[in-house]
């Protein structure tokens, strides 16, 4: 059997929309759009750029209930 591991990383919005959380998403992915561009889909859908600093912004409300709950689970 095996097991799936959620390694998120935050990594803030700045993308206009009125969103100024941090969100959790795959390294993997910020790390593919750190270098070519483009957006990521954070854990609870929400699509964002990723700037350097994700420290500036409290952590979004879904995304950490998401994680929570991953880790509660094992």
């Amino acid at each position: 059997m095996s097991t799936t591991q959620i390694r998120p990383e935050t990594s803030d919005t700045r993308t206009g929309e009125g969103d100024d959380h941090a969100h959790f998403a795959r390294r993997e992915e910020i790390v593919r759009a750190s270098i070519e561009g483009g957006r990521v889909t954070a854990l609870c859908g929400y699509k964002f750029e990723p700037v350097r600093d994700p420290q500036r912004f409290p952590v979004c409300p879904r995304c950490k209930e998401l994680i929570d709950m991953a880790e509660q689970f094992g």
